[in-house]
């Protein structure tokens, strides 16, 4: 069958139902039934949440003269140029040469002669304005003094690189607020945790930090904290492959100084803030399809053509008044609607999505046009491989009209369709009654096998993560491999389950391969060089069946980060140039993925994750 049915007895989940006893091989950490957390639910449900915003407050900014698009593929408010006209995208070519405030090189077309104000070739840099943190030059009102930090006039940018498409990508501005959103839920003696951050991704090791300050600042700490990026490619960069590339190698483009005391601090901080506020609770489940409008949000760029257009919401009530606390939304898409000419900060997609979801959807002229659900909404990231994205589609708004690409008007249009499905959904949810709650956790190692990720794993100062098994003074070999640390994990509220995958998962591996998901579209293409082999692809049951629950949902980029999830059947390498060049046919995915063998080993835990089931 296309969707996934949804047939909820809530009521055989119960606390008065007798125990379930835990069945296969326990995952290394589980409660309840491991050392700690050996009573178990006891049917007092609770549930906190919390949102504290990540945005960059004091950063330089570029000059928009040296942004290399403009006109009306910028999108709205972006910055003006002296020519009058928007300006955005990446930094122009020559934005690292001493060439002046005009970016006119000797030999460029329009070159005449020097700068007048002397700026050409006076050894400082002129993309950016060099006026420190405040964004405050001389002579500007509200202007002071020097920044006490130093950073102006010291001829370094003290700005930000905004992460998921190419280098050079400068934030200009804040366009909406990135956040941390933190939902924590107990049951007697099980607490569990579930973080979503604005971001394109989180490596392991900063997943393990924000567990290690949650631990430092509770004194009950709750037994598993869920972190998941919501994969936003117009936020600041976390992982660090998307600085400045004035030469052939990139520089590091991770603030690390925000990264730490903003993004780890306050994920940690929205924890804390979720359990403290933590009230007795009802929980309510609701699975919502877009259908027909699947294809004005998400479009599969790879064959064969799969699509998930399941929209899951779940929503928290205060028991004794009733009072809304929030809602939960899980849905696979890349949140990339301002593509690569964006130069504001902003969680795209991600944005829209929780403001339709607290406040309604409202159409232009400011009418309510659906209700929202009141609270703290918070969105969690689905199956984005193989690769779904909304470019490319036509996004009809609430006013009948066609988002222009690439523009904040179609990231609302988005949001507002996938809040109004959840919206409908949570007019016919049901209620989970004191819904048990459960985890399991695994920790596994993957095999870097990609050789660019090696070059850029063994070099330090642009990536930061921890490589195992492996000693950098050594060469390469099989008894000498890097590996890193990852996790799969699996979360159980009621009948509904999560289950956490750490990086893109193609959503053929989450629901299957039934002709239906493409959409009225041909699974593969007549023209595709080097199309899939469906016979070769595996069979049912699929990850989504395996969870066991009535409401299944796959939480991507969870835990970690180690790229696209690229399914074994169809992985297929350059010939010459593997992980360099992609493989004719679209396999671009390849050429962002640990390896071959990233998939098999994820599975493995995965599966033998959810052969498990606590003993409730």
């Amino acid at each position: 069958m296309r969707r996934l049915s949804l047939v909820l007895a809530f009521a055989s989940f119960a606390c008065s139902a007798p125990p379930k006893p835990g069945k296969g091989v326990p995952p290394e950490h589980f409660c309840p039934g491991a050392p700690g957390c050996e009573k178990g639910n006891d049917g007092n449900f609770t549930v906190g949440i919390a949102a504290i915003a990540t945005s960059p407050t004091g950063y330089e900014q570029p000059r928009p003269d040296f942004l290399a698009s403009k006109g009306d593929i910028c999108p709205e408010n972006s910055p003006l140029g002296s020519d009058g006209l928007p300006h955005c995208s990446e930094l122009i070519a020559d934005a690292f040469k001493d060439c002046g405030r005009d970016t006119l090189c000797p030999g460029a077309t329009g070159y005449v002669a020097p700068d007048a104000d002397g700026s050409q070739g006076d050894g400082v840099l002129d993309w950016f304005f060099d006026c420190g943190r405040d964004r405050l030059c001389p002579g500007a009102p509200g202007y002071g003094a020097p920044d006490p930090d130093g950073s102006e006039g010291d001829g370094k940018f003290q700005g930000f690189w905004l992460a998921g498409f190419g280098n050079n990508m400068p934030m200009y501005s804040v366009h909406d607020d990135t956040f941390a959103r933190a939902v924590v839920m107990t049951n007697g003696d099980v607490s569990i945790a579930i973080v979503s951050i604005d971001e394109v991704g989180m490596f392991n090791d900063d997943v393990l930090k924000i567990r290690a300050r949650v631990a430092k600042k509770m004194p009950n700490p709750p037994d598993f904290i869920m972190v998941s990026s919501t994969h936003t490619h117009e936020a600041p960069d976390t992982l660090g492959q998307w600085g400045p590339r004035p030469v052939f190698l990139p520089e590091r483009g991770v603030d690390d100084v925000w990264f730490d005391q903003v993004v780890l601090e306050n994920a940690a901080q929205a924890v804390v803030d979720a359990a403290t506020s933590a009230k007795p609770a009802k929980v309510f489940a609701g699975q919502g399809h877009l259908g027909a409008r699947t294809r004005e949000t998400i479009r599969d760029s790879r064959d064969p053509q799969v699509i998930d257009d399941t929209v899951n919401v779940l929503r928290f009530t205060e028991k004794a008044s009733g009072d809304v606390i929030g809602t939960l939304v899980n849905w696979g898409n890349h949140p990339e609607v301002l593509s690569d000419v964006n130069n504001q900060a902003s969680s795209d997609f991600a944005w829209s999505i929780r403001e339709a979801m607290e406040k309604g959807v409202f159409n232009a002229q400011g009418q309510l046009l659906t209700p929202g659900a009141g609270g703290t909404c918070v969105y969690l990231q689905g199956k984005v491989g193989g690769l779904m994205t909304p470019l490319g589609v036509e996004t009809t708004t609430v006013d009948g009209t066609v988002g222009k690409q690439r523009s904040f008007t179609k990231t609302k249009a988005v949001g507002d369709l996938v809040a109004q499905t959840a919206l409908d959904a949570l007019g016919g949810a049901q209620e989970l009654t004191a819904p048990l709650l459960a985890f399991g956790h695994q920790p596994l190692m993957f095999r870097v096998e990609n050789t660019s990720f090696q070059l850029v794993f063994i070099n330090f100062s642009i990536l930061k993560r921890r490589l195992f098994d492996f000693d950098r003074m050594k060469v390469i070999s099989e008894t000498n491999f890097p590996k890193v640390q990852s996790e799969v994990s699996k979360i159980q509220l009621g009948p509904v389950r999560f289950l956490g995958v750490p990086g893109e998962l193609f959503p053929e591996l989450g629901i299957g391969f039934d002709a239906a998901f493409a959409f009225d579209r041909p699974q593969v293409s007549a023209t595709n060089p080097n199309p899939p082999d469906l016979t070769m692809a595996p069979g049912p049951p699929y990850l989504q069946e395996q969870l066991g629950g009535e409401l299944n949902m796959v939480v991507g980029l969870s835990g970690d980060e180690v790229g696209y999830l690229v399914p074994s059947y169809d992985y297929k390498l350059h010939p010459t140039e593997p992980f360099a060049e992609q493989a004719a046919g679209n396999h671009y995915e390849e050429t962002n993925s640990l390896g071959p063998s990233t998939v098999p080993t994820l599975l493995e835990a995965a599966q033998k994750l959810m052969g498990w089931e606590p003993g409730l």
